[in-house]
């Protein structure tokens, strides 16, 4: 009887050990779903954070693309802008050196019309007079005649001496007024459309090709009195000369402009 308790004994605490020991199997178990679960949640998280470092990544990444290429763009406009404003300073001073010229051209024109008015206006010294050789009816008026003409070259000789050094300072302004003329000519011809001659523009190539000048004419009238050559001078070049200085006034108010 003692045997078979005891037996009895041992087998309800080996049945109680079972239980226990599987309770804390079944505690186990759930400890270790429990701890799976946990593991996978913060595998989870773990990828999650890894996308999200992976996108803030890119993001910085595109943004600092941008900002390089907004750094480059705003380089390439600034400059730019330094060549425009710099070709926008140039153009001005360009602008106002033509202004400068054309103020220097017009003052040259009104100091030629100037001079060359002086000259119109200056008589110069008469000419002897030609000499014609006498014929046998006409020894004795030809003695008076040369009685005269001696008179009168004697009073020539000493105007003449006295103005030796007008007609020098008449020469060379002389020379100076042609050289502005021909230089006035010469823009003047470079200027012109050869197809929008005028009547004065052929007249003058006609007087040029036959071998007249306006240097010539004066020389040529002068023989006459005062107002004589000047009515010839201007009837043959006034024209011209007036064309030429509207000309060259035109061209200096297209030049301010």
């Amino acid at each position: 009887m003692e045997r078979l308790r005891q037996i009895e004994e041992q087998t309800l605490k080996a049945q109680k050990e079972l239980e226990e020991q599987t309770r804390k199997a079944l505690e186990l178990d759930q400890e270790r779903k429990r701890a799976k679960e946990e593991a996978e949640r913060l595998e989870k998280e773990r990828r999650a954070a890894e996308e999200a470092k992976s996108a803030i990544a890119k993001q910085a990444a595109d943004q600092m693309k941008n900002q390089e290429q907004l750094a480059a763009e705003l380089a390439e406009f600034t400059a730019k802008i330094a060549l425009l404003e710099e070709a926008k300073k140039k153009k001005e001073e360009e602008a106002t050196e033509w202004q400068h010229k054309a103020f220097a051209a017009q003052e040259d024109l009104e100091k030629t019309k100037e001079e060359l008015k002086t000259v119109m206006s200056a008589p110069p010294p008469p000419p002897p007079p030609p000499v014609i050789p006498p014929t046998e009816n006409e020894h004795d008026e030809h003695d008076e005649n040369n009685a005269e003409a001696s008179a009168e070259l004697s009073n020539e000789g000493v105007m003449n001496h006295r103005s030796e050094e007008e007609r020098v300072t008449e020469t060379q302004k002389n020379e100076r007024v042609k050289k502005q003329l021909q230089a006035l000519s010469s823009e003047l011809a470079q200027a012109r459309d050869e197809t929008k001659k005028t009547q004065n523009d052929v007249l003058h190539a006609e007087n040029v090709k036959a071998g007249r000048d306006k240097y010539k004419t004066l020389r040529q009238i002068r023989q006459g009195n005062t107002k004589q050559r000047i009515d010839e001078f201007e009837a043959m070049w006034g024209p011209k000369l007036y064309a030429l200085f509207q000309m060259r006034s035109c061209q200096s108010s297209i030049k301010q402009m």
